[in-house]
C-alpha cells in the first residue's frame, strides 16, 4: 500500500475514533477486560455476602493436659436456616463456635455434623431470634477446564471478607506425584484420620492461605464449583479445593441426618498404572478379617466389574470415584464382584458392612493425669495391637498419677481393665474412677504394652487445683539488692573498698528505715568485711544477711560518695518468694491465678495497701483468653465485687455469673502503669469446660 494511501487511511480512522462515543471507543482487549470485570463483581456478588469466618474453641492435649486454644477457618451459608458448610478439620476438636458474617454480625453456633473421611462439616448459626439467611448454592455439575477463572474467598490469616481470583490448573487432581507410590496417599492425608479418598481435588493458583480452609471455590457463574482445603506453602499458588457437586451432596446429607454412613468392604484399590494391563482396578490391600478377606480377595487381584458393570482405573485419579462408588451402596447391600487373578477368573459375592469409625473420641482423665482417646479396631490395626477396644494413653503429666503408678503407664498403653472392670470408652472409665474409693486403696490397672499383658498400682488425685505450699523457715532479709565489687573492680572504679554496691532498695525495708540509698557500697556486717567472690554473684551478701536472726541489731558499714557511712537496722523475715505463694487453676476461666506478694507490689511500684490476684497465666482459647487477659495482670475486681485474694475472686466470679443480667462480665486489670477494663462474655464461661 502506498504510503500516502496509507496516511489517508490512518486519518480517517483517527476521524472515525473521535466521533464515536467513548464506550464505543474501548480498544478490544480493554473492552474484553471490561466484561471481564463486570462478570467477576456479578459472581462475587452472589456468594461474597454469604461467605463467613468460623473462630473455634478447640480442645487439643498436651503431656496429658487439655489446652483451648483459637483456630479460624472459613464456610458458606447454604440454606436460609443458617446452615454453614465448612470444613471438617476447621471444626476439628471444637467445643463451642462463633460465626462473623461479612456484616460484622458475629453470632453463636452449633456443629450439625462433621465426616471426616470428606473433610467436610456444617454448623448452624443460632441467631436470638428467628431469621431467614441469604445463602449460596452448590453447583451440580463442574464442568471446569485448565484455564478456566475460579475465585477464592474467604478469610486468610483470619481477614475476613477476602477474595482472590486465579484459574484452573486441572479439574482432577490426586496428591500423588510422578514419584510417589500412590498406596501410601491416603495415610500421608491423615494417619487416623484419612480424608480425600472418594474424590479427586480441583487444582487452581487462586490465592489462598491458612483461615480460607472451609472457604467456597467460585466460577464466573456465581456457582460453589469447590471447597478450598489446601494450600502448598512452596511451588506458587497451588491451592485444592473439593468439587462442589461432591461436596454439595455430603453437605445435605449432614444437614439432613447429621452424619454420613457409608459401606466398607475392608479392601483398598490401586490403578494399573506401571503393570500394563488395561482394565479392571488392583486390589491393593486386604484387611483382616474383613468382609473382603472372607470372601477370598487377596492383594494383588484385579477386579474387572462390580455387578455385571466394567470397572477400570488406568491412573491413580480414577481410583477415588471407584471407592466412592463402593462407599455409596446401601449397607449390607450384597454385590458380585468379577476377580482375574493371572489368567484365572471368578465370581466373588459379598455383603457390604457400615464403614467402623477411624478415630475414637479424646478426653482428659484428670484424676488420672492423662489424656486417653477411645480405641477402634482401625487405629488398632495401624499401631499392630491385638487389641481392638480399650482407652489408649495419647499424652501423660509429668508427676501425675498414671506417670509415677507403679510401674508408670506409657503414650501408646491400651487401658483395659481397672479393678477387674472392662473401660471400653470414656463412660465405663468415669463409672470405675471418676470419684474416690471408699477405702483409699490405689486402683489395679490391666494395660496393653506392644504384645505384653501388664499391671500397674494407680493413685487418682480428685479434687480441686488450690496449691497451697509447704511453709517455708523464715530467714532474715535487709531489704536491698546488690551487685557485687571486687578488689580489682573497685580499684578500678576509684571506690575506697570492695564489697556490694546497692542497686535498688524496697520501700520500707530494713535498709530503707536505716537511711541506706541506692549508690551506697556496704564493705561490712557488725565490723566483718563483706568480699564478693565474682563480679556476677551476690550470693556472698545475702547468704551473709540470711545467717543473722530475724529481729537482730546490725550493723552495715559502707561508703557515700566516699564518705564513710553506718547504717543500724534491725533484720526482718523476708517476703514470701512467687513459689511460696498460693495458686489457683480457675478451671471456668482456664487460667492459672496466684496470690499477689511483696515482690509483686515492689515490681509494679504499688502501695503496700494494694490487694489483687495475679495471673500467672492463661490457654488462649479459654475464657480468660478469650477476654484477653495476659500473664502478668493484677485482677482487682470482677463484675461488681473487689478482688483482694483467691476467695474473694471465686465468690466474684460465682456472684457474677448468678447475676445473670449483661451479656459481658467487666474484669478490671492492673497492667503496666494502667488499670485496663477488660470483658468476659457470659457465653464462653457457659459454653467452654
Amino acid at each position: 500500500m502506498p504510503a500516502t494511501r496509507s496516511r489517508a487511511a490512518l486519518l480517517a480512522a483517527l476521524v472515525w475514533l473521535v466521533a464515536v462515543p467513548a464506550a464505543l471507543a474501548e480498544p478490544p482487549a480493554a473492552a474484553a477486560r471490561s466484561t471481564d470485570a463486570a462478570t467477576i463483581a456479578a459472581a462475587r456478588d452472589k456468594v461474597l455476602p454469604v461467605v463467613v469466618s468460623i473462630l473455634n474453641v478447640r480442645e487439643d492435649f498436651q503431656q496429658g493436659e487439655p489446652v483451648l486454644s483459637v483456630s479460624s477457618g472459613s464456610g458458606t451459608v447454604v440454606s436460609p436456616e443458617g446452615h454453614v458448610a465448612t470444613n471438617a478439620h476447621v471444626t476439628q476438636k471444637g467445643k463451642s463456635f462463633r460465626v462473623v458474617f461479612a456484616d460484622g454480625r458475629e453470632l453463636p453456633a452449633r456443629l450439625v455434623g462433621t465426616d471426616t473421611l470428606s473433610d467436610l462439616a456444617v454448623l448452624q448459626v443460632l441467631p436470638p431470634k428467628p431469621e431467614t439467611f441469604a445463602y449460596a448454592g452448590f453447583a451440580d455439575t463442574l464442568g471446569l477446564s485448565p484455564g478456566d477463572t475460579v475465585l477464592a474467598m474467604g478469610a486468610p490469616w483470619g481477614l475476613s471478607n477476602s477474595m482472590s481470583a486465579g484459574v484452573v490448573n486441572n479439574p482432577r487432581r490426586l496428591l500423588v506425584s510422578l514419584f510417589d507410590d500412590e498406596a501410601d496417599y491416603e495415610d500421608r492425608l491423615g494417619a487416623d484420620e484419612p480424608t480425600g479418598r472418594y474424590y479427586a481435588w480441583i487444582q487452581h493458583d487462586a490465592a489462598i492461605a491458612p483461615g480460607n480452609s472451609g472457604g467456597p471455590l467460585v466460577d464466573l457463574a456465581g456457582r460453589i464449583v469447590g471447597v478450598n482445603t489446601r494450600g502448598m506453602i512452596f511451588g506458587g499458588d497451588l491451592a485444592f479445593a473439593i468439587p462442589g457437586p461432591d461436596a454439595g451432596e455430603v453437605v445435605r446429607r449432614l444437614i439432613a441426618d447429621g452424619r454420613i454412613v457409608r459401606s466398607h468392604l475392608g479392601l483398598r484399590l490401586r490403578s494399573l498404572k506401571g503393570t500394563g494391563l488395561e482394565e479392571g482396578v488392583l486390589v491393593n490391600a486386604v484387611e483382616r478379617g474383613s468382609v473382603a478377606e472372607k470372601a477370598g480377595l487377596r492383594a494383588g487381584d484385579r477386579i474387572l466389574s462390580l455387578d455385571g458393570a466394567a470397572i477400570t482405573a488406568r491412573q491413580p485419579v480414577d481410583v477415588p470415584a471407584l471407592q466412592r462408588r463402593i462407599a455409596e451402596l446401601p449397607v449390607g447391600a450384597r454385590l458380585t464382584l468379577k476377580v482375574a487373578q493371572g489368567d484365572q477368573r471368578r465370581e466373588v459375592r459379598l455383603q457390604t458392612v457400615a464403614q467402623p469409625e477411624d478415630r475414637g473420641e479424646e478426653r482428659a482423665f484428670a484424676p488420672f493425669g492423662a489424656s486417653l482417646a477411645e480405641l477402634t479396631p482401625a487405629m488398632g490395626r495401624r499401631r499392630n495391637l491385638e487389641a481392638i477396644e480399650g482407652l489408649l494413653v495419647t499424652g501423660l503429666r509429668p508427676g501425675g498419677p498414671a506417670a509415677i503408678a507403679r510401674p508408670g503407664l506409657q503414650a501408646g498403653d491400651v487401658i483395659h481393665r481397672i479393678n477387674g472392670q472392662p473401660v471400653a470408652d470414656h463412660a465405663a472409665l468415669e463409672a470405675v474412677a471418676g470419684k474416690p474409693s471408699a477405702d483409699g486403696k490405689p486402683l489395679v490397672v490391666e494395660f496393653q504394652r506392644q504384645a505384653e499383658r501388664r499391671v500397674a498400682l494407680l493413685a487418682p488425685v480428685h479434687g480441686d487445683k488450690l496449691r497451697t505450699p509447704l511453709p517455708e523457715i523464715g530467714k532474715a532479709w535487709a531489704g536491698v539488692e546488690v551487685q557485687p565489687v571486687t578488689a580489682s573492680l573497685a580499684r578500678d572504679l576509684g571506690l575506697p573498698a570492695s564489697g556490694f554496691r546497692i542497686t535498688r532498695v524496697y520501700p520500707g525495708s530494713p535498709l530503707a528505715a536505716g537511711g541506706a540509698k541506692v549508690g551506697d557500697l556496704l564493705s561490712a556486717v557488725d565490723g566483718v568485711a563483706l568480699r564478693a567472690a565474682n563480679e556476677d554473684s551476690d550470693d556472698g551478701f545475702h547468704q551473709r544477711v540470711r545467717d543473722l536472726a530475724i529481729g537482730a541489731r546490725v550493723r552495715f558499714d559502707g561508703f557515700r560518695d566516699g564518705k564513710a557511712q553506718a547504717f543500724e537496722v534491725t533484720l526482718a523475715d523476708s517476703p514470701a518468694n512467687t513459689s511460696a505463694l498460693r495458686t489457683l487453676a480457675l478451671t471456668r476461666l482456664r487460667a492459672q491465678t496466684r496470690e499477689m506478694g511483696f515482690y509483686d507490689r515492689a515490681a509494679r511500684r504499688l502501695p503496700a495497701s494494694q490487694q489483687g490476684v495475679v495471673v500467672d497465666g492463661v490457654e488462649a482459647g479459654g475464657p480468660a483468653g478469650l477476654a484477653h487477659l495476659q500473664g502478668g495482670d493484677v485482677i482487682v475486681r470482677l463484675g461488681e465485687q473487689p478482688v483482694d485474694d483467691l476467695a474473694s475472686l471465686q465468690s466474684a466470679l460465682d456472684a457474677a455469673l448468678a447475676k445473670g443480667n449483661g451479656r459481658v462480665i467487666p474484669v478490671q486489670v492492673l497492667r503496666g502503669q494502667e488499670t485496663r477494663i477488660l470483658y468476659l462474655e457470659r457465653y464462653w464461661l457457659t459454653e467452654t469446660p
